[in-house]
């Protein structure tokens, strides 16, 4: 009888520690899948930042002081450095008790002093959130709030060194097309072709800074019609659809080969951009300078990706 008894304990023992274990680990599942959720940067670095504002994002990012990330905005494109922060809102609403669980220190937006609602004002105060406007809507813009976010993050020399990169791209890029004939560019911005980009804005600071002069003169963000822009004719089209798909692509030749009256169709000068910075006011400025110069300018630079290469 004794061994059959020391047999059962140590068969209970083990069962026991089995349960146990087994408890442990789904313990732990459920903690990681919570922490998938929600994630808590405990590791990020004060100020801690909820950036509802992409380009902001980026040029945190890009500066090197993206340790001081805790959640983005509900726009927010796929990348590394923010991969796994929760999306915490956009121009329109704001997830506060995400924000609570990410104890954020710091929250960017983008809106105009006059429209800031009182009611996010309180609400941020109750918080003791800051709240930090930026408007990078030029190309000054741009450098501005580069500094301004590096100031608000406790990282002014790596925001310098980040806008002397820049800065650099740009020069360069002026440097190589300086003295040329400018050139009639066209900006998309919308993949059904209705959606441009005017004047005062920082893409047509970057397309007049590469060579190009923008074949609308009307400012902003304007809807133009095909009889519109068959009145432009431009010489170059720049279809900006960051991050399309296959099929958005497709269409889009489509769309634009049924234009052949078109110079820029005829002569195979319609460039296709879907990195997912081109419409970003944000760190690479300097790269959509490049792209725009080797287009406007190719006896200068490499020509990139056109709508006829990709058929």
């Amino acid at each position: 009888m004794q061994p059959a008894r020391r047999v059962i304990r140590s068969f209970a023992v083990r069962a026991a520690a089995n349960i146990f274990i087994i408890i442990a680990a789904l313990a732990c599942a459920a903690q990681f899948s919570c922490n998938r959720k929600t994630p808590d940067r405990k590791d990020a670095t004060s100020p801690r930042v909820a950036s509802l504002v992409p380009s902001a994002t980026d040029l945190i990012v890009g500066m090197g002081a993206g340790d001081h990330l805790v959640a983005v905005s509900n726009f927010e494109v796929d990348r590394l450095e923010t991969r796994g922060l929760p999306r915490v809102g956009d121009f329109q609403e704001v997830d506060w008790e995400q924000l609570a669980v990410c104890r954020a220190e710091v929250m960017i937006v983008f809106m105009s002093e006059d429209r800031l609602p009182q009611g996010l004002r309180d609400r941020a105060q109750q918080m003791n959130l800051r709240l930090v406007n930026v408007r990078p809507e030029t190309l000054a813009d741009v450098f501005t709030e580069l500094h301004k976010l590096g100031d608000v993050v406790h990282e002014p020399q790596k925001a310098a060194a980040a806008a002397m990169v820049v800065q650099g791209q740009l020069d360069s890029v002026k440097h190589r097309v300086a003295g040329r004939p400018t050139v009639s560019g066209l900006i998309v911005r919308e993949a059904d072709g209705s959606g441009f980009a005017g004047t005062q804005n920082f893409l047509d600071d970057l397309l007049n800074l590469a060579g190009g002069t923008n074949a609308v003169r009307a400012a902003g963000w304007p809807s133009l019609d095909a009889e519109m822009v068959q009145s432009l004719d431009p010489e170059v089209i720049f279809l900006l659809l960051p991050g399309a798909s296959r099929q958005v692509i497709d269409d889009a030749q489509r769309l634009w080969a049924s234009r052949p009256n078109l110079r820029a169709v005829r002569n195979g000068r319609v460039v296709l951009l879907t990195d997912s910075w081109v419409l970003q006011p944000g760190i690479h400025v300097g790269d959509l300078a490049e792209r725009f110069a080797a287009a406007l300018h190719p006896e200068a630079a490499t020509r990139p990706t056109t709508l006829r290469g990709l058929q």
